[in-house]
């Protein structure tokens, strides 16, 4: 069950949100205020997981409400009339941004995306090994202690089944892991083909792939740590928060990107776009 609240000025539009909520079986609508400030005891005691939150409010906008949380912080479905708060919805990290009116289908478009992130975060939290991409850092060191197990005398132990092969596992030319994003979690590790990548966003401490095939993967590290390890050809820094894959790119409009199979645009920070337009967008 998600846990949910209203924060909108606008008594219909809280009426509305209400019935929606009310239509799906996995929402649980805990309140419904009229500002940020009648909400904040409620979101600040936690428990609250999906916050369908207002911009334009008398006592405090949606905005400036949202940048006031530092902890406790539920996911964020922006639901406004004004459409120029889209770039910096993307900025705060906000799930989704619904622009009123919006039908139910757009709301369960929102809907999704809160399920899909929460079960991740409920995956995460079930296991003991958090999610984290394997690098070749953890191979070598496996490496390296086989090696001064051998010089030692010692023979590394083969589990059953295991044969004798004096190939690496992990190379730094030529490895099967070359072109693949390994993201450990949940008992199993998933291989991401660079192929599958669409974009990469960052969700404060994890970054989340999102795939072409409509799979996004949670992992524990910094967008910086993937970026390095990543063909500069193939993917390229948008925003702080955001890696695309370059042939996924279809057009700029303004400081934002579109993508092949994206139905959102993804923004583009002040320190990207003269490099990004350059390098994209203009011929030698």
């Amino acid at each position: 069950m998600i846990r949910c609240i209203i924060v909108d000025d606008e008594f219909p539009a809280r009426i509305l949100l209400k019935e929606f909520i009310e239509k799906v079986p996995t929402l649980e609508l805990v309140g419904s205020y009229k500002s940020g400030l009648e909400a904040l005891p409620v979101v600040q005691s936690g428990g609250i997981d999906l916050m369908f939150l207002d911009i334009q409010m008398p006592d405090i906008t949606g905005v400036n409400f949202l940048k006031m949380l530092s902890i406790q912080k539920p996911l964020v479905v922006f639901t406004t009339a004004y459409s120029e708060y889209a770039i910096e919805s993307y900025q705060l990290d906000v799930l989704d941004y619904l622009l009123k009116p919006f039908s139910f289908d757009r709301f369960m478009q929102a809907v999704s995306k809160a399920m899909q992130r929460v079960a991740q975060r409920d995956a995460i939290t079930s296991v003991h090994q958090v999610a984290e991409p394997v690098s070749a850092t953890d191979n070598d060191e496996e490496g390296r202690s086989a090696k001064n197990n051998t010089s030692k005398g010692k023979t590394p132990e083969k589990t059953d089944g295991e044969q004798d092969d004096d190939t690496p596992h992990r190379t730094v030319e030529g490895s099967l892991t070359d072109r693949v994003i390994l993201v450990k979690g949940d008992h199993k590790i998933i291989r991401v083909r660079y192929e599958e990548v669409l974009f990469i966003s960052s969700l404060r401490d994890y970054v989340e792939i999102h795939t072409t095939t409509g799979e996004r993967y949670l992992a524990l590290m910094s967008l910086r740590g993937l970026e390095e390890s990543l063909p500069v050809t193939e993917f390229i820094r948008v925003h702080k928060s955001y890696i695309v894959r370059v042939d996924k790119i279809r057009s700029l409009f303004g400081n934002q990107i579109s993508l092949d199979g994206v139905e959102e645009y993804i923004p583009i920070g002040k320190s990207y776009k003269d490099y990004i337009q350059t390098k994209l967008f203009e011929h030698d």
